[in-house]
């Protein structure tokens, strides 16, 4: 038997990591709590949005995202106010972005 839906009925997870310059870690995660973190976990169809602070490197972060579909997620990556988001992060960043996608498996 098949574990497998509909692809827009799956849940989908997003793993985004920043790596950001050592001088700009708190202004980092201020700018991202007040304009990803608090506005995101209000849109329709999402389920979790934390930002987590690498243990061993605190210049390290991941956004950990949890979507009802991916049409939700495109609804957030389509978001205005997340684009501004982005541009008000990027000079903080050390590296680009990495943005993977997750389906829930088990």
């Amino acid at each position: 038997m098949s574990n497998e839906r509909a692809v827009d009925a799956v849940q989908v997870g997003v793993v985004a990591r920043f790596a950001v310059h050592a001088d700009q870690i708190d202004a980092f995660v201020d700018t991202a709590t007040r304009t990803m973190v608090g506005p995101t976990i209000g849109e329709p169809g999402c389920i979790r949005y934390e930002l987590w602070q690498d243990r061993e490197d605190p210049a390290r972060f991941a956004m950990v995202e949890e979507w009802e579909s991916e049409e939700a997620l495109a609804t957030h990556l389509a978001q205005e106010s997340l684009q501004q988001a982005i541009v008000a992060l990027m000079p903080m960043g050390a590296e680009p972005i990495q943005m993977q996608r997750f389906v829930r498996r088990a």
